[in-house]
């Protein structure tokens, strides 16, 4: 198998986490496509703690669907992404699906890692400005 994978620790507990395929990816998106449509829908006249309260249990879904996505590649034959879902959902605190969400973007290259986060700039020593990896998320710059 060709994914990236590492190991996440949170609270004593651990789990293997590999990065998403590129079919993944897809199902990924086009799930947090439907989490915004559902978040949208009727938001007109609802009062701020409304919208912040479906804000934040989006979040907390698309987090729990992204991981479980990872953990299925430990047994693609056992249990399938929905029941890992659930399983996220019903037994992980909010802040476990944070980091491990976090993890796994990086892990499958959806974020850039933060590098030089000490106050380093954009560019090398010799001055040159360093070149930033490409991705599916962004596309390619203008010759």
């Amino acid at each position: 198998m060709f994914l990236k994978k590492e190991n996440f620790s949170y609270n004593g507990e651990s789990a293997t986490f590999f990065e998403l395929s590129a079919l993944q990816r897809i199902e990924f998106l086009t799930f947090m496509a439907q989490e915004e449509k559902t978040v949208s829908v009727d938001s007109e006249g609802i009062s701020d703690q409304e919208m912040t309260a479906r804000l934040i249990g989006s979040n907390i879904r698309c987090g729990a669907r992204l991981i479980a996505m990872s953990l299925w590649h430990n047994d693609p034959t056992g249990t399938d992404v929905d029941t890992l879902y659930q399983q996220v959902l019903n037994s992980w605190p909010p802040e476990a699906i944070g980091k491990a969400e976090m993890q796994i973007k990086l892990l499958s290259g959806m974020l850039v890692p933060i590098e030089g986060s000490d106050g380093e700039d954009s560019e090398d020593a010799d001055g040159t400005e360093k070149a930033e990896p490409v991705t599916a998320e962004k596309p390619l710059p203008a010759s």
